[in-house]
Protein backbone atom coordinates (compact mmCIF):
# COMPACT_ATOMS: atom_id res chain seq x y z
CA UNK A 1 0.00 0.00 0.00
CA UNK A 2 3.10 2.62 0.96
CA UNK A 3 4.96 1.30 -2.07
CA UNK A 4 1.98 2.46 -4.01
CA UNK A 5 1.56 5.61 -2.61
CA UNK A 6 5.38 5.93 -3.06
CA UNK A 7 4.70 5.55 -6.71
CA UNK A 8 1.89 7.54 -7.24
CA UNK A 9 3.67 10.84 -5.49
CA UNK A 10 6.47 10.07 -7.38
CA UNK A 11 4.50 9.83 -11.18
CA UNK A 12 3.12 13.10 -9.89
CA UNK A 13 6.23 15.08 -8.80
CA UNK A 14 7.29 13.73 -12.37
CA UNK A 15 4.21 14.81 -14.41
CA UNK A 16 4.08 17.73 -12.24
CA UNK A 17 7.34 19.57 -12.84
CA UNK A 18 7.22 18.46 -16.37
CA UNK A 19 3.86 19.90 -16.77
CA UNK A 20 5.05 23.10 -14.94
CA UNK A 21 8.02 23.78 -17.89
CA UNK A 22 5.72 22.93 -20.62
CA UNK A 23 3.24 25.49 -18.98
CA UNK A 24 5.42 28.48 -18.69
CA UNK A 25 6.01 28.06 -22.63
CA UNK A 26 2.81 28.49 -24.97
CA UNK A 27 1.28 26.07 -26.94
CA UNK A 28 1.43 27.47 -30.80
CA UNK A 29 0.07 24.44 -32.50
CA UNK A 30 -2.46 21.82 -31.85
CA UNK A 31 -0.46 19.45 -31.36
CA UNK A 32 0.94 21.24 -28.20
CA UNK A 33 -2.16 22.20 -27.43
CA UNK A 34 -3.70 18.46 -27.86
CA UNK A 35 0.02 17.70 -25.40
CA UNK A 36 -1.25 20.14 -22.30
CA UNK A 37 -5.03 19.02 -22.62
CA UNK A 38 -3.24 15.41 -22.43
CA UNK A 39 -0.84 16.31 -19.62
CA UNK A 40 -3.81 18.31 -17.63
CA UNK A 41 -6.10 14.96 -18.01
CA UNK A 42 -3.39 12.96 -16.28
CA UNK A 43 -2.68 15.42 -13.64
CA UNK A 44 -6.21 15.06 -12.71
CA UNK A 45 -5.85 11.43 -12.86
CA UNK A 46 -2.86 11.39 -10.43
CA UNK A 47 -4.73 13.93 -8.45
CA UNK A 48 -7.87 11.19 -8.28
CA UNK A 49 -5.60 8.42 -7.44
CA UNK A 50 -3.93 10.13 -4.42
CA UNK A 51 -7.32 10.45 -2.63
CA UNK A 52 -8.08 7.17 -3.18
CA UNK A 53 -4.73 6.28 -1.64
CA UNK A 54 -5.46 8.35 0.95
CA UNK A 55 -8.63 7.20 1.72
CA UNK A 56 -7.89 3.75 1.55
CA UNK A 57 -5.04 4.49 4.02
CA UNK A 58 -7.37 6.14 6.40
CA UNK A 59 -9.57 3.03 5.99
CA UNK A 60 -6.46 0.65 6.78
CA UNK A 61 -5.50 3.02 9.88
CA UNK A 62 -9.05 2.76 11.14
CA UNK A 63 -8.70 -1.40 10.62
CA UNK A 64 -6.18 -1.53 12.62
CA UNK A 65 -6.75 0.45 15.52
CA UNK A 66 -10.50 -1.49 15.36
CA UNK A 67 -7.77 -4.54 15.47
CA UNK A 68 -5.81 -2.95 18.49
CA UNK A 69 -9.02 -2.60 20.45
CA UNK A 70 -9.96 -6.27 19.76
CA UNK A 71 -7.05 -7.53 20.79
CA UNK A 72 -6.71 -5.40 23.62
CA UNK A 73 -10.22 -6.71 24.62
CA UNK A 74 -9.20 -10.57 24.50
CA UNK A 75 -6.28 -9.69 26.44
CA UNK A 76 -8.58 -8.07 29.46
CA UNK A 77 -11.04 -11.03 29.10
CA UNK A 78 -8.12 -13.55 29.33
CA UNK A 79 -6.69 -11.79 32.38
CA UNK A 80 -10.25 -11.76 34.36
CA UNK A 81 -10.15 -15.32 33.34
CA UNK A 82 -6.82 -16.32 34.55
CA UNK A 83 -7.68 -13.86 37.72
CA UNK A 84 -10.70 -16.42 38.01
CA UNK A 85 -9.39 -19.70 37.20
CA UNK A 86 -6.75 -18.75 39.84
CA UNK A 87 -9.10 -17.27 43.12
CA UNK A 88 -10.58 -20.97 41.80
CA UNK A 89 -7.34 -22.71 43.45
CA UNK A 90 -6.96 -20.62 46.03
CA UNK A 91 -10.61 -21.58 47.33
CA UNK A 92 -9.61 -25.37 46.76
CA UNK A 93 -6.59 -25.08 48.62
CA UNK A 94 -7.93 -23.35 51.98
CA UNK A 95 -10.76 -26.28 51.91
CA UNK A 96 -7.78 -28.69 51.55
CA UNK A 97 -6.12 -26.99 54.26
CA UNK A 98 -8.78 -26.85 56.44
CA UNK A 99 -9.53 -30.79 56.12
CA UNK A 100 -6.13 -31.53 56.85
CA UNK A 101 -6.22 -29.52 59.77
CA UNK A 102 -9.70 -31.22 60.79
CA UNK A 103 -7.89 -34.55 60.39
CA UNK A 104 -4.65 -33.52 62.86
CA UNK A 105 -7.33 -32.30 65.45
CA UNK A 106 -9.12 -35.66 64.88
CA UNK A 107 -6.31 -37.35 65.13
CA UNK A 108 -4.26 -35.56 68.53
CA UNK A 109 -8.12 -35.98 70.31
CA UNK A 110 -8.32 -40.08 69.67
CA UNK A 111 -4.14 -39.89 71.05
CA UNK A 112 -5.47 -38.62 73.92
CA UNK A 113 -8.66 -40.70 74.41
CA UNK A 114 -6.70 -44.13 73.53
CA UNK A 115 -3.98 -42.70 75.93
CA UNK A 116 -6.18 -41.90 79.05
CA UNK A 117 -8.34 -45.39 77.94
CA UNK A 118 -4.77 -47.24 78.72
CA UNK A 119 -3.60 -44.66 81.18
CA UNK A 120 -0.19 -44.20 79.27
CA UNK A 121 -0.27 -40.42 79.04
CA UNK A 122 1.27 -37.83 81.42
CA UNK A 123 -0.44 -34.82 82.21
CA UNK A 124 2.04 -32.86 80.40
CA UNK A 125 1.83 -35.41 77.33
CA UNK A 126 -2.07 -34.54 77.68
CA UNK A 127 -1.37 -30.53 77.79
CA UNK A 128 0.89 -30.99 75.02
CA UNK A 129 -1.49 -32.49 73.04
CA UNK A 130 -4.68 -29.84 74.09
CA UNK A 131 -1.89 -27.20 73.06
CA UNK A 132 -1.44 -29.00 69.16
CA UNK A 133 -5.10 -28.79 68.99
CA UNK A 134 -5.65 -25.28 70.29
CA UNK A 135 -2.93 -24.22 67.74
CA UNK A 136 -4.53 -26.25 65.01
CA UNK A 137 -8.06 -24.85 65.77
CA UNK A 138 -7.14 -21.43 65.40
CA UNK A 139 -5.36 -22.02 62.14
CA UNK A 140 -8.46 -23.69 61.27
CA UNK A 141 -9.87 -20.82 61.94
CA UNK A 142 -8.09 -18.47 60.01
CA UNK A 143 -8.29 -20.19 56.85
CA UNK A 144 -11.53 -20.50 57.54
CA UNK A 145 -11.79 -16.46 57.66
CA UNK A 146 -9.49 -16.76 54.20
CA UNK A 147 -12.24 -18.96 52.47
CA UNK A 148 -15.02 -16.72 53.51
CA UNK A 149 -12.80 -13.72 51.61
CA UNK A 150 -12.33 -16.04 48.48
CA UNK A 151 -15.57 -17.01 47.97
CA UNK A 152 -17.40 -13.37 48.29
CA UNK A 153 -14.63 -12.22 46.03
CA UNK A 154 -16.17 -14.77 43.34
Amino acid sequence: MKQLVFTIMLIFLTVSTNYAQEKTEIPKDSVAMAKAAEDAAILLRIKTAEKEAKEAEKELKKAEKEAKKAEKKAKKLEKEAEKAEKLQKSIVKSEKSIEKSESKIISYEDKIIRGKAKGKLSPVDISKLNDKISKERSKMNKTIEKLEKLKRKQ
